[in-house]
């Protein structure tokens, strides 16, 4: 999250001190005023995700704020993407994707402990009968997280 800050808060320091400072052409400032407003609307992004708390217990899956709970046996859905920042693919992150009928949770992998979270949901799912699309079942390997078969107990692979 600090790379997040430093994008923020540089891109605020750029843009916004020149449009208060001086007197602009008004296509000039409006540029800078979308770039201060995009850079502060990006920093409460990333004060509202720094606030976020995720835990698991043998029930299921909190997020909080605002406080949202999907029980593992009520999960409808469940998701692992891949998304790339670079065209070989080799940096990015995972979002992990889990649903019920009443909630929807997603949540990346800068979240400290985030293979445990995948594997706990993936077994909830597998036991729910769900299967991972193509995409999801690589992305489980990927991560070290086997996919087994729906019903089977899966864990997850140190290495």
């Amino acid at each position: 999250m600090v790379s997040d800050y430093l994008v923020s808060g540089a891109g605020l320091a750029l843009s916004f001190p020149l449009l208060v400072m001086f007197d602009l052409p008004a296509v000039t400032a409006g540029i800078l005023g979308l770039m201060s407003l995009g850079f502060a609307i990006h920093g409460l992004g990333v004060v509202r995700r720094q606030r976020i708390r995720v835990e698991t217990d043998e029930d299921g899956l909190w997020f909080s704020p605002p406080r949202r709970r999907i029980a593992w046996n009520e999960i409808t859905r469940f998701g692992l993407a891949w998304f790339s920042t670079r065209r070989d693919g080799a940096r990015g992150w995972m979002e992990l994707k889990v649903a019920s009928s009443a909630a929807t949770l997603r949540v990346d992998s800068r979240l400290e402990r985030f293979p445990e979270l995948v594997g706990r949901a993936w077994n909830a799912a597998s036991r729910r009968g769900l299967e991972p699309d193509p995409a999801t079942r690589a992305n489980l390997e990927a991560l070290g997280v086997t996919a087994g078969t729906p019903g089977e107990g899966v864990g997850h692979r140190e290495g």
